[in-house]
C-alpha cells in the first residue's frame, strides 16, 4: 500500500425531495469499518440518537456483505479535519454546527468525510478508505420516527443509513428507489438498490429488477470463462421471494463466455425442486428456442439439466413442484468449454467493417493493434435487436483504455438511421456510459477508444432500467 498520497472525499444528504446503484472506485480493504458511537443527547421522541445510529450500521451489516462495528466511546467526527490534516484514524460520529470548520451548504443534512489512500504511485484507480466520519447538521430540527417526512422535522435514522452507505462506498443514485438518493424522502429504510450496490463492491448477491417483476440475482460468481467451471452454493427458497404460477421462485443470471457443456444441478431435502433455464437478450427477452426445464415426480429431491448451450447469459430459476412449498436447497453450476470463443455470426458491412451478431447483456472483448479502426481508433461492433421500447443502461468499461461508447439504429439496408449516441466520459472516469429509451429496431454499439492506437480489455454491460 501506497501511503504518500492520501486524499478526502466529503458526500452529502440534502433536506429536500425529489436498477442503478452508484458505486465508487473506494473500498474498505477488509470489508468493515468501525465507528466510536457516542452521541450525547435524547431526541425528541424520547430514544438515543446512538441507539437508531447503531441500528442503521446493524440494518446495513444484516444485509450486506459489509460489517460496521460500534465503539461504545464517543468519537469527534471532526478531529483531525480543523487543521486540515486527513483525519485521525478514529471514524467518528456527532452534531456539528458546521462541517468541520466550513459551513454546510444550502438543505445539507449531513456530511460524510472519507479519508482515502492510494494504492499505486501514481494515485489512480481504485483507492482504500481508511477512515470515514460523518457530521450531522445541528442547525436542522432532528427527531426519531418512522413513516412519512414530517414537516420542518428531519429523521435522523434514515439520514445516519444513507450516510453510512457512502461510508461503505456507495454514491448518490437518482434514478432508482433506494436509501442513497441525493434528498431526504418518505424511503425509510434500505432498498433492493442499496443492498446490491455494497454487495456489488464486496461481494455477495446482487440483486437486480426485470421486466418480469421478478428480481434477478447475480452471485459474486456469476461468470464462466472455462474451460472447467464450478459454483456451488446454498440458499432458501422464501415467502418473500417472488412468485410463478402459485410457486416461489429464485431466478439467476450466469454468463458463459464460450459454447460449453454444462450440468445444472439443484436438490433439496424440503422441497421437491424444479429447474429452469433460460437464455437472455441484453434487452431481457428469451431467446426462442434456448428454453429447458426439468420437473421431477413428486418424492424426488432432486433436478438436474446436461446440454450444449451457446456462449451467453442465462437465466437459471429455481423453484418447487408443488405450490407454495419453501426451504433450503443447494444449487451446483458445471460448464465445461465446448470450443474456444463464440458461435457468434459475424458480417461485413456495407462500411466495411466486421460486425458481431451479439444479443448478450454482458460482452468481454478487446481491442487490438489488428483491428479494424474507425476516425484512426480500433473499433469492435455488435449488433443487437429491439422488440419493444425499452430503456437500456449502456455501459464500456476497462482498466487499460480511456473508452467511448457508440450506439447507432441501422436501417434493413445498413444505412444509419435517426439515432446517434455518444458517451466518452461516464461520470468524468475513463468508462462511458449512455441511457437511452430505443424503439423496435436493430442497433449496432461500437467500443472504441478516445486516443488514437489504444488497445486493451473491455467489457460492455447491458441492463433494463425499469420504471
Amino acid at each position: 500500500m501506497f501511503r504518500a498520497n492520501t486524499l478526502i472525499l466529503v458526500l452529502a444528504f440534502f433536506s429536500q425531495g425529489l436498477l442503478a446503484f452508484e458505486a465508487s472506485d473506494n473500498a474498505w480493504p477488509d470489508a468493515s469499518a468501525t465507528f466510536f458511537v457516542g452521541i450525547p443527547g435524547i431526541a425528541p421522541s424520547g430514544e438515543t440518537w446512538d441507539a437508531a445510529f447503531k441500528r442503521a450500521m446493524a440494518a446495513w451489516t444484516t444485509a450486506t456483505n459489509f460489517n460496521f462495528f460500534a465503539e461504545d466511546q464517543g468519537g469527534d467526527p471532526c478531529a483531525g479535519q480543523n487543521t486540515g490534516a486527513l483525519g485521525n484514524g478514529i471514524g467518528g460520529v456527532g452534531f456539528a454546527d458546521n462541517r468541520c470548520g466550513t459551513e454546510f451548504g444550502s438543505n445539507v443534512l449531513a456530511m460524510t468525510l472519507t479519508t482515502l489512500s492510494c494504492t499505486n504511485p501514481g494515485c489512480t484507480g481504485k483507492k482504500d478508505i481508511v477512515e470515514a466520519d460523518i457530521v450531522f447538521n445541528a442547525n436542522e430540527n432532528w427527531d426519531i420516527y418512522s413513516g412519512p417526512l414530517l414537516p420542518q422535522t428531519s429523521e435522523f435514522e434514515r439520514v445516519a443509513l444513507h450516510e453510512l452507505g457512502h461510508a461503505l462506498g456507495l454514491d448518490h443514485e437518482s434514478s432508482a428507489s433506494a436509501i442513497m438518493q441525493p434528498f431526504a424522502s418518505n424511503i425509510a429504510t434500505l432498498q433492493p438498490d442499496d443492498i446490491s450496490g455494497a454487495n456489488f463492491i464486496y461481494g455477495g448477491t446482487i440483486s437486480t429488477p426485470s421486466i418480469y417483476d421478478i428480481p434477478i440475482k447475480l452471485p459474486s460468481k456469476t461468470s464462466f470463462s472455462g474451460p472447467d467451471d464450478v459454483i456451488n452454493f446454498a440458499a432458501t427458497l422464501a415467502t418473500s421471494d417472488a412468485s410463478l404460477e402459485n410457486k416461489f421462485i429464485d431466478v439467476y443470471q450466469l454468463t458463459f463466455e464460450n459454447d460449453s457443456e454444462i450440468s445444472v444441478s439443484l436438490s433439496s431435502l424440503q422441497f421437491d425442486p424444479s429447474l429452469i433455464l433460460a437464455r437472455v437478450t441484453s434487452t431481457q427477452q428469451l431467446v426462442p428456442g434456448s428454453t429447458a426445464s426439468d420437473e421431477n415426480l413428486a418424492g424426488s429431491s432432486s433436478a438436474n439439466l446436461q446440454q450444449p448451450i451457446a456462449a451467453g447469459s442465462y437465466w437459471v430459476g429455481v423453484t418447487s413442484v408443488a405450490a407454495a412449498d419453501t426451504g433450503s436447497y443447494n444449487l451446483t453450476v458445471n460448464a465445461k468449454t465446448a470450443s474456444e470463443g463464440s458461435s457468434f455470426e459475424t458480417f461485413t458491412s456495407i462500411y466495411g467493417i466486421d460486425v458481431e451478431i451479439n444479443p448478450n447483456p454482458l460482452i468481454k472483448g478487446a481491442l487490438r493493434s489488428n483491428d479494424q479502426k474507425f476516425d484512426n481508433k480500433f473499433i469492435d461492433i455488435y449488433q443487437f435487436e429491439v422488440t419493444e421500447t425499452v430503456t437500456l443502461r449502456i455501459e464500456l468499461t476497462s482498466s487499460l483504455v480511456d473508452t467511448v461508447l457508440l450506439v447507432v439504429d441501422v436501417l434493413s439496408d445498413q444505412q444509419l438511421g435517426s439515432v446517434f449516441l455518444r458517451n466518452d466520459d461516464s461520470k468524468f472516469s475513463t468508462d462511458s456510459r449512455i441511457e437511452a429509451t430505443l424503439s423496435p429496431g436493430t442497433y449496432w454499439m461500437g467500443a472504441t477508444s478516445f486516443s488514437p492506437n489504444d488497445f486493451g480489455d473491455y467489457q460492455i454491460q447491458t441492463s433494463v432500467v425499469l420504471p
